[in-house]
């Protein structure tokens, strides 16, 4: 009998779920109470889900691995989600080929084994190669460190890689390129080539991490996903078994998801959309006095630096993440009209993610396949 309210393995929710028509969410908790109005939703439309926390967000949350595994578990028990979920360790980001590097992500791809997380994300993408001609020579390191890395993981469990966050730049524009098909198709076929049995791959095309926002500091919708690349890739990776990854989807408008998934994306990462409906969710105090320290924080000091014509409003969207670890017992200990009003906000938030990405009934789908498979 498999006990739902523990992370099954996320290779089991997608294999169970290729060509379906969906995707499936994985939320990035930095905030830790944001999982329970999740939880609520997904139970209440019998979705799958995944919840995450990249390399960054261990830093600047203060959450470790095993915190992190605890914290799902026991809001699932508490409700008794009865859900099929996965824990995911998003962005186990390696920069670059140092023997200190490595360490770092090696040490955490073992400490989220040992917490018991079921499904992983390696993102080798930044080491690219400009200097060479040749695709396979641009992504040689990528591909040597992912190969390394992966090698760590079971196959029992998901893996994630990545391919494209930093890459060529459009010389007329000084913009990112965004990755190519030809890019993606050689990435996964030298990991599988060598024995790497990914499962998503996620790419450069078009979006971007966190908010982002008009001249005046005000957060405005995000539609730059290049849906054409977007597409040209799913069908040359469909044949290996891989589907795409789709990050960066906070303030992309939801009737824009049925498009996604016209383009073959399985899973879609939404993070600071959570962070913001907890900080609208806090006692106007606690979000004072976040406010106060995140305008002083190094961070900030960096970011000012560098665009000195930036607004106190968008500075704080950028950068009160990084006050999550300073005033994560404050927000632990809000009261509870303001626990109600934050569950209610990101219940109806995920319930409009969850059918936006036609992820209901996925949950019964998955059960039937473990039930079937083992």
């Amino acid at each position: 009998m498999v006990d739902y309210n523990k992370p099954v393995s996320g290779k089991h929710i997608f294999n169970a779920l290729k060509d379906r028509g969906c995707i499936i969410m994985a939320a990035n908790i930095r905030v830790q109470r944001s999982a329970r109005g999740i939880m609520e939703a997904a139970k209440e439309l019998d979705s799958a889900v995944l919840f995450e926390i990249a390399k960054s967000e261990v830093g600047y949350t203060g959450q470790t691995p095993k915190d992190f595994y605890d914290n799902i578990v026991a809001i699932a028990e508490e409700i008794n989600f009865n859900t099929p979920y996965a824990i995911h360790g998003d962005h186990i980001t390696i920069k670059d080929a140092s023997p200190e590097a490595y360490k770092g992500a090696e040490d955490l791809i073992k400490a989220e084994l040992a917490a018991g997380f079921t499904s992983y994300a390696i993102d080798a993408s930044h080491n690219f190669n400009m200097s060479a001609t040749d695709v396979s020579e641009q992504l040689k390191d990528n591909i040597d460190i992912t190969k390394r890395l992966a090698k760590l993981i079971p196959e029992k469990y998901s893996l994630e890689v990545e391919v494209g966050e930093v890459g060529r730049t459009d010389p007329a524009t000084g913009q990112k390129q965004l990755t190519t098909v030809e890019e993606a198709a050689t990435f996964i076929k030298a990991l599988k080539d060598a024995g790497i049995n990914p499962d998503l791959l996620a790419t450069n095309n078009g979006t971007s991490h966190g908010n982002i926002f008009d001249k005046n500091g005000n957060v405005i919708a995000k539609v730059g996903i290049d849906l054409a690349r977007t597409k040209g890739i799913a069908d040359a990776i469909k044949p290996y078994g891989v589907r795409v990854a789709q990050h960066g989807i906070t303030g992309t408008p939801l009737e824009f998801m049925d498009n996604l998934i016209d383009c073959g994306i399985a899973k879609g990462n939404v993070g600071t959309n959570w962070q913001n409906i907890a900080i609208e969710s806090f006692p106007p105090e606690l979000v004072k006095r976040m406010e106060e320290w995140t305008l002083t924080c190094d961070e900030a000091k960096k970011t000012k630096a560098k665009k000195p014509q930036i607004t106190d409003k968008e500075l704080i969207g950028k950068t009160i993440k990084n006050s999550l670890k300073v005033f994560k017992s404050d927000m632990a200990a809000i009261p509870d009209e303001y626990k109600k009003k934050f569950d209610a906000a990101t219940r109806s938030s995920a319930l409009g993610f969850m059918n936006a990405f036609k992820s209901q009934g996925t949950g019964s789908i998955v059960k039937e396949y473990i039930g079937k498979s083992g």
